[in-house]
């Protein structure tokens, strides 16, 4: 019997016969040769070789585009006589050069048809107002289906590129290519009027020689036409929710990354791949591995060098190599020692050195940056069998405990760069997400992406975009065998990625699991490095959302504690600054909301019955305006958030190695899951998630959020170090307050806690008879052994009474109200007390000192929700906490960096101390 479902499953992709692609079959088959080495040494840099690198011309710019609705010049329905528009319709023959162009809009490349149409004014922009809405209401096809999953009459046609180009008189004589690196998503390429490839797959290709068809030192044009997407995401490797199944619609389509034009050398360097093969303090060993394909009948011994730099491109190892070259392709491998190696860790753990190879020779190179790193995969200690993952992460030897989320695609129309995504990447290291699951729904993720989580230290776990279910027929199988070995072979030297995912949520086939079995073939074979779990939730892994889509209350995280949490979480409204970039501000100004398009568009899952759905977690108090909802909402997902996240914490080591909490940022403005909008505000939520996941914090585990006098109030108090060093002295101070905010319970300890270490410090058990309990408030403080802040954690208790009108609507199954309308819904929320803020008043005061914002509770009384106040979010300006709680006496310093804004816009309140401006 296998040990784990990992040593099964990796002999299963392993001897699997199954393919789609012959080429990437055989391609992928070819066994590495050990390279001749002929001399090694690294006293001296190499001395240069001929012709470093292919030319290139980029083909990236301003292209030309028009759209068609797609026609058949023979069909059955024709043979039948049917007389319809769409029956009689003929394609065009929009690939001659003697088009007529002069109506075509411009398009840049890279981008999308529909970032196209909205710089051009032929569309409203449709992340915006109602416009999608309107359009799929009026226009959308198949017009039976619901508004959201049809199409919009852009994704019912076809679109055509073009563009003109000339090729340099010295590349005469010479091979050329014509190279695409993303065409979203089938499409045929002609070239001077003739077709050249045709071509399914939006992560790469086609490549074409086109040495015969370029015309040299005179103008030549290419055309690409686009085909409709397809009709279903399923089975398909495309993004998916721009299919309308999830908080947003636009089925992306272009010419999404660049495109060039290449000369081919006779003898091409290709495909460079580094693994570290050994890793101790004093050294290491590197395989590299690279291919060499012949374009010509040559055969025969090819010299190359290959040489490694470390981050100061100081040259630390060094082979000269002889190797045989034989057409179509060989592929070799040489294994370099590193004395003093640096190693590469995930962040909080030490640096992230980026070391180099290069191999050259035959008048050219290829190189890759690379990390020295080791990941290995053990079983969890109570969590293994046959059935289940080896769920414990080890990376150069340590075991981590790994807090993290989910990441979406964050740029449907390929239209805003890097910048926006950089920014969040920031704020995931600032709030201490180690690892990102790069979330099946949404896409591989671009060389931009894996360069900015190599240099930070982010860990990966990239998932094949597949989602919910798998195309039995095998109608796909070919493009996605095709496409998995480009994106392993493209993606597979970057240090952040540690793990591959056959896809989001694809449960156990009826038929067969083709392109899963396909998929893992491919990681094999490609990447021995890594492991590749069929998908997530799968042999150990969980996702729930009983709470949220079934109305279950946060308790009943309680009983999901899986050894990896993959996804869980609410959905919660974006700041009123964002909604009113995405809509009409006077839409926000009534309450409950109108029905309106505008709104549905912007709405979780397009319908109003969500603002229902998020109020049964976030009525801290009457709902009776945006203002009042957006911040409950908010702090309800980052409070459930914390529940769940810290009970999984809780059990670290032994029962559950990381979380992935759903999610960070979105794909589409608007209410969602995220704890970072689309345009990079964080909401409450994320300060929230920044402090549950402090890599050394103090928190508590409890099971019920309401307590009845005569209970007896109980709480497991908890101290983890996810941190690479030991940490003694630390001061453990717990208090537990009454609805006066007096303290009828404390406890105070001294403990030391080891590297990656877990202290269960004790349960607080209090009895609650003849106390006032709505609210209870739990504060856990940790401080260092000099007095420095550590970390702060204030848990509500009895805080959402409901009243006899909220308790019946919400002990009905929720399917049973969906047909109500949401001023019904929302009527009884808009009462009732809030306990949060009824508690006895405080004083705040606040100053601006250099780079931070200085807090102070000036009052007689706790503070359990602080919250700051108009800082001028925007890409690039970080505000380092919010929604904390701060004692009596207390003062919190909170590090700022708004890029030279203006401040005049913050203020700071309590729920229970009126807001200050700082001084």
């Amino acid at each position: 019997m296998d040990a784990s479902l990992e040593d099964a499953e990796r002999r299963r992709w392993r001897a699997s016969p199954l393919f789609g692609d012959r080429f990437t079959d055989v391609h992928a088959a070819v066994i590495p040769r050990r390279a001749r080495v002929v001399a090694r040494d690294v006293s001296r840099d190499p001395a240069p070789v001929g012709d470093a690198a292919r030319e290139t011309l980029s083909l990236d710019g301003e292209w030309l585009l028009a759209g068609s609705h797609p026609g058949r010049e023979f069909s059955i329905a024709r043979w039948a006589g049917d007389r319809s528009e769409a029956a009689r319709r003929e394609p065009v023959g929009w690939h001659r050069e003697d088009t007529d162009r002069s109506a075509w809009i411009a398009a840049t490349v890279p981008g999308t048809v529909q970032g196209a149409l909205v710089a051009a004014g032929v569309i409203p922009d449709p992340l915006l107002d109602d416009n999608t809405h309107a359009e799929l209401v009026e226009h959308g096809e198949p017009s039976e289906w619901p508004w959201f999953f049809r199409r919009t009459r852009v994704e019912q046609q076809e679109w055509w590129y073009a563009r003109r180009f000339t090729v340099p008189a010295h590349w005469a004589g010479r091979g050329i290519r014509l190279a695409f690196d993303g065409i979203d998503y089938a499409a045929s390429v002609y070239l001077n009027g003739e077709p050249v490839a045709r071509h399914t797959g939006m992560y790469g290709g086609p490549e074409v020689d086109v040495t015969a068809l370029v015309r040299i030192n005179a103008e030549n044009e290419v055309v690409v036409r686009i085909d409709p997407p397809p009709r279903d995401w399923h089975g398909v490797m495309k993004p998916s929710p721009g299919w309308g199944w999830h908080y947003g619609h636009l089925i992306s389509i272009g010419i999404w990354r660049g495109v060039r034009l290449e000369t081919v050398p006779r003898i091409e360097l290709a495909d460079p791949f580094v693994t570290t093969r050994e890793l101790t303090d004093t050294a290491a060993r590197v395989g590299v591995q690279w291919d060499v394909a012949r374009h010509d009948e040559g055969d025969g011994d090819l010299p190359l060098r290959v040489v490694v730099r470390d981050p100061a491109g100081v040259v630390v190892a060094r082979a000269d190599v002889e190797v045989a070259a034989r057409a179509p392709l060989t592929r070799h491998e040489v294994e370099l020692d590193i004395t003093s190696p640096q190693p590469w860790w995930p962040f909080g753990y030490g640096e992230q050195p980026l070391y180099s190879v290069e191999i050259s020779g035959a008048g050219q190179s290829v190189d890759a940056a690379f990390g020295i790193r080791t990941v290995h995969m053990r079983a969890l200690a109570a969590r293994s069998g046959p059935d289940t993952y080896d769920w414990q992460f080890v990376v150069n030897g340590r075991e981590l405990f790994l807090k993290g989320a989910n990441w979406c695609w964050t740029d449907p129309m390929a239209r805003r760069g890097f910048d926006v995504d950089r920014h969040i990447l920031d704020l995931v290291v600032r709030a201490n997400l180690q690892m990102l699951r790069a979330w099946g729904g949404g896409t591989v993720e671009s060389d931009e992406f894996y360069e900015e989580c190599d240099r930070r230290g982010i860990l990966v776990l990239q998932e094949f975009p597949l989602t919910f279910g798998l195309d039995s027929t095998g109608a796909d199988l070919a493009t996605i065998d095709e496409q998995a070995g480009r994106i392993v072979r493209r993606l597979r030297n970057h240090p952040s990625l540690v793990m591959w995912g056959g896809g989001n949520e694809q449960p156990a086939t009826i038929t067969s699991d083709d392109l899963l079995t396909v998929i893992g073939r491919r990681a094999a074979q490609y990447d021995p490095s890594r492991p590749f779990h069929r998908t997530d939730p799968w042999g150990g892994s969980e996702h729930f959302y009983g709470v949220y889509h079934e109305g279950m209350p946060i308790e009943a995280y309680r009983d999901h504690v899986p050894p990896v949490f993959g996804e869980y979480g609410l959905s919660s409204q974006c700041d009123l600054p964002s909604m009113h970039r995405f809509l009409d501000p006077a839409l926000l100004e009534q309450w409950p909301p109108l029905e309106h398009g505008a709104i549905l568009q912007h709405q979780a899952q397009f319908s109003l019955f969500d603002l229902f759905k998020q109020a049964r977690y976030a009525h801290f108090g009457p709902i009776r305006d945006w203002p009042t909802f957006i911040e409950y909402s908010q702090l309800a997902q980052g409070d459930a958030l914390r529940f769940a996240s810290e009970r999984i914490r809780a059990h670290s080591g032994t029962d559950t190695s990381a979380y992935w909490f759903y999610k960070v940022g979105e794909a589409f403005p608007g209410a969602s899951w995220a704890v970072i909008d689309y345009y990079g505000v964080p909401k409450l939520s994320y300060y929230r998630a920044k402090q549950f996941g402090a890599p050394l914090s103090a928190y508590a585990v409890y099971d019920r959020l309401d307590w009845a006098a005569g209970d007896t109030f109980r709480a497991g108090i908890h101290v983890s170090n996810d941190t690479p060093a030991e940490v003694p002295g630390l001061r453990l101070q717990v208090r537990l307050y009454d609805a006066d905010l007096r303290v009828i319970a404390t406890r105070a300890e001294q403990t030391d806690i080891g590297a990656d270490g877990r202290v269960d410090a004790f349960e607080l058990a209090v009895g609650l008879a003849g106390v006032r309990l709505d609210p209870l408030v739990l504060s856990v403080e940790l401080t260092a052994a000099d007095g420095a802040f550590v970390s702060s954690a204030w848990y509500p208790f009895n805080h959402q009474p409901k009243s006899a009108a909220v308790r019946e609507l919400e002990e009905q199954p929720l399917d049973s109200l969906a047909d109500r309308t949401v001023a019904e819904l929302l009527a009884p929320y808009a009462d009732g007390t809030s306990p949060l803020r009824d508690l006895p008043r405080t004083r705040l005061a606040a100053r601006i000192e250099g780079d931070a914002l200085v807090v102070s509770n000036l009052g007689p009384h706790p503070a359990p929700l602080v919250l700051i106040d108009g800082f001028p979010h925007d890409v690039g300006h970080v505000l380092d906490d919010n929604a904390f709680g701060l004692a009596a006496g207390a003062t919190r310093r909170v590090a700022f960096d708004a890029g030279g804004a203006s401040l005049e816009g913050i203020s700071v309140r309590a729920w229970n101390a009126d807001a200050v401006r700082p001084a």
